[in-house]
């Protein structure tokens, strides 16, 4: 019996932070090893060719052919409402429209392949979803032609800016983000100026105080420990 095709992958650009890492890096190599997926990655990185298929995403042309007639399928306004897209600044004239169709491309990355299990965070359920949508609207007008994917939730937790414990990290922050080649001494750095709160005692309360809450999380997904032996080891130390 053929196993399920699982495909993911992330933007080569820019350098890789540890939430890049945590969130996909890491996970894909555990995915492989699973051994229960017919993998399909965007991005090598650890990763054997002998198990996975490695590819780059830009050389396959069907994919931006597949867009383009999926976005004659896709709603002005299921487009309009991805938060991504607002978070990036979608709200001004000055946004381009292949940010606002980006979520197209990346439905049509996913149903090319018969992809039945996609593996995303919290803030990527969204895209997927639309991928749903657009399968099943493709479907309902000439046949049954794409697979409609589940999501794979990971449990690699969300990390945030340094400098603002509110937003994702992310690499178009550079000052509130840690990134894989980061020196030792810039990630001191970082850390030292990162925003935490008024308390000063180390604790996890991710809504009360999210800027600790960040760090200790950082701390835990890094050192492969549970938050709430973070905040023993670090009982009575401030900041």
């Amino acid at each position: 019996m053929a196993k399920p095709v699982l495909i993911s992958g992330i933007q080569p650009t820019g350098s890789l932070h540890v939430g890049n890492y945590l969130g996909a890096l890491k996970h894909f190599v555990e995915l492989q090893d699973s051994g229960a997926y017919e993998c399909y990655f965007f991005l090598a990185a650890g990763l054997d060719p002998k198990r996975s298929t490695l590819f780059i995403q830009s050389h396959v042309p069907a994919s931006t052919e597949l867009a383009w007639i999926l976005s004659a399928l896709t709603p002005f306004g299921e487009l309009r409402r991805m938060t991504q897209f607002k978070e990036k600044g979608g709200e001004k004239d000055s946004a381009n429209v292949g940010l606002f169709t980006y979520p197209v491309l990346m439905a049509a990355d996913i149903l090319l392949y018969d992809a039945k299990t996609v593996p995303v965070g919290e803030d990527q359920l969204q895209h997927l979803e639309l991928a749903r949508t657009l399968a099943r609207k493709f479907n309902a007008k000439f046949g049954k032609v794409f697979i409609e994917p589940k999501a794979l939730m990971t449990d690699v937790p969300r990390l945030m800016s340094l400098k603002d414990p509110q937003k994702k990290m992310s690499k178009s922050d550079p000052a509130g983000c840690l990134f894989l080649d980061d020196a030792p001494e810039a990630i001191r750095k970082k850390v030292m100026g990162a925003v935490t709160d008024s308390g000063g005692a180390v604790a996890y309360d991710q809504k009360q105080r999210p800027g600790i809450s960040n760090l200790v999380l950082i701390y835990a997904a890094i050192g492969g420990m549970g938050t709430d032996a973070v905040v023993k080891k670090f009982s009575g130390e401030g900041y």
